[in-house]
């Protein structure tokens, strides 16, 4: 999470502040750390259910729980407060609103694909549809990758084929003024390998 939030804090920069999933309040930052520490014990997977959407068309051979983690102030102050408390200590306000105000104004997603190579952010696709808005994001980049193999069907023979496989995590930005967090999106991400995965991001259902 401190990697996300050095590079959130940077294209902060150069965006204008605009909707938040819930009012960032010090009672909202108290109620997410609250969350996160009660949380301590618990995997992170766990942690962060309830801002997860998988994908819905799992069509990609190769996906494994293909996913998008929406970053909302509310969930990093949460983050940071498990965070905190797995390290004996305990979270301040402070520190909370300091955390959550990086991500105040952006849409930040951590998103999850699987793909047959290593791909690099700038030939990742993606784009975020609203009515007839479409957007494109203002920053996207490769965070971590780790390989696995596992079995595919061959469609000509039908047998079963070993692949070499990469889990690859992105992080993505997008303008939230440009949206209405009051409505639901669908983001696609496209690459040749994996084709179309699509997610349908209700913000409105998210603190």
């Amino acid at each position: 999470m401190k990697k996300l939030g050095v590079v959130a804090a940077l294209c902060l920069l150069f965006s204008q502040p605009a909707f938040a999933m819930v009012p960032l309040t010090p009672n909202a930052v108290q109620s997410a750390q609250a969350y996160g520490v009660e949380r301590k014990g618990a995997s992170l997977s766990e942690v962060l259910a309830p801002w997860t959407v998988y994908d819905r068309k799992q069509m990609n051979p190769y996906g494994l729980r293909e996913r998008v983690v929406v970053y909302t102030p509310y969930l990093t102050a949460a983050v940071d407060a498990r965070s905190t408390a797995n390290n004996g200590d305990t979270p301040t306000v402070d520190q909370g609103m300091k955390v959550a105000k990086q991500y105040d104004g952006v849409l930040a997603l951590g998103v999850n694909l699987s793909t047959t190579v290593k791909l690099d952010a700038s030939k990742l696709k993606v784009k975020l549809y609203q009515g007839q808005n479409v957007l494109t994001p203002y920053y996207k980049n490769l965070n971590s990758a780790s390989q696995r193999d596992m079995q595919v069907l061959n469609k000509v023979s039908g047998d079963l084929e070993d692949a070499n496989v990469w889990d690859l995590e992105y992080y993505v930005y997008f303008d939230l003024s440009k949206v209405n967090p009051a409505k639901p999106m669908v983001m696609n991400a496209y690459d040749e390998y994996g084709g179309t995965r699509q997610f349908v991001l209700n913000l409105a259902t998210m603190n």
